[in-house]
């Protein structure tokens, strides 16, 4: 978790400060022994004398009055010029190093129900982009440290985390409080970078969704067997939109618009509560009713299965009927779909 400022400037001053109680308790009380001998003070205004001296003020109501005291007094400004020079030192260093810090994220988020990013390859790029358009608090790790100043530029620091290091680390999981997030995208770049990455997310979140991207569309069960919630194959998925293009480019244009909010349009899912309009309507009911409140397409629905996870189905039979818990899924610009998300009541996504 990130440590605040206060933390960290304490930290680094509490050598200052002790070094400065024991000169001004050494000051008050040479000062009280050096005076109080010719009868001149006493305890209250030597400590007074210690404050006023050591503050720079020195209002001058109360001087030394012998040769001893004031050579006592000018050891005691010395060391004080050079208290004042090591506290200009620290503060300064304390300050450029904070903004060091917060340029390259070592010093971690404590953003909450957030998204993870780890890995900045293509796909990771992407999918930052799409997660900021979508207004998600986004976390990104990626392993150029030369990388975060740019990602700073693609949102406001309340939206946006970066920080660069090894996707799997421990050290780097808590800096972007995966315990605290809602989600993780591992996208390495790197297969067995990201599998590690993934089984070091699951061991710090036992219960968080983790999304993987891997070259290799036959380590899909192996990851999935270790816990990953959803496997993506960038290559596979590249492949089956070049094939509809061959023959069919209107679907694949679609299909690449429906996956980006930059056209537009997108497909949302909402997850329904016994609150929601159309949370018990059969399907011909339930696509009248969204149609008339706000314009868009229901495509599908999806529902848990008896291993808690969800199992989609597109263009369901008319004789299909909604139930509390259900995803309803639907298609629509995105004015549309704003005034959908008012109406039935719950934010998009799960």
């Amino acid at each position: 978790m990130r440590r605040s400022y206060a933390t960290i400037l304490f930290g680094r001053l509490w050598k200052f400060l002790a070094a400065y109680v024991a000169v001004f308790l050494t000051a008050a009380l040479g000062f009280y022994v050096l005076e109080s001998y010719h009868g001149t003070t006493d305890l209250l205004n030597s400590f007074y004398w210690a404050m006023i001296t050591l503050s720079t003020i020195g209002y001058g109501d109360v001087v030394p009055t012998n040769a001893n005291a004031k050579l006592f007094t000018i050891g005691i400004a010395a060391v004080e010029v050079f208290l004042g020079a090591y506290l200009v030192t620290v503060v300064i260093s304390v300050v450029g190093e904070e903004s060091q810090h917060r340029l390259l994220g070592t010093l971690g988020t404590n953003m909450s129900g957030h998204i993870v990013v780890l890995g900045y390859s293509d796909v990771g790029r992407a999918a930052v982009r799409e997660l900021l358009a979508q207004d998600e608090k986004v976390a990104v790790v990626t392993a150029d440290a030369n990388e975060v100043g740019g990602l700073h530029n693609l949102a406001t620091e309340k939206q946006l985390f970066a920080t660069y290091g090894h996707a799997g680390e421990a050290e780097i999981l808590e800096r972007v409080n995966v315990a605290g997030a809602h989600s993780v995208i591992v996208c390495t770049g790197d297969d067995t970078t990201t599998l590690v990455a993934a089984l070091n997310v699951r061991a710090v979140n036992p219960t968080i969704r983790i999304v993987v991207s891997v070259a290799r569309p036959e380590l899909k069960q192996t990851l999935k067997a270790a816990g990953v919630t959803y496997v993506a194959s960038p290559a596979d998925m590249g492949g089956r939109l070049c094939a509809d293009a061959a023959f069919r480019p209107e679907v694949a244009n679609m299909v690449e618009d429906l996956t980006s909010t930059a056209f537009g349009a997108d497909m949302e899912e909402f997850i329904l509560t016994e609150r929601t309009p159309v949370s018990k309507q059969p399907l011909l009911e339930a696509e009248a009713l969204v149609r008339a409140a706000a314009d868009c397409l229901v495509i599908g629905y999806a529902r848990p299965g008896a291993d808690g996870e969800f199992v989609t189905v597109l263009n369901p039979p008319s004789s299909f009927r909604f139930q509390p818990g259900d995803a309803l899924i639907v298609v629509g610009s995105l004015p549309n779909l704003h005034r959908l998300q008012k109406w039935i009541g719950v934010p998009q996504g799960r």
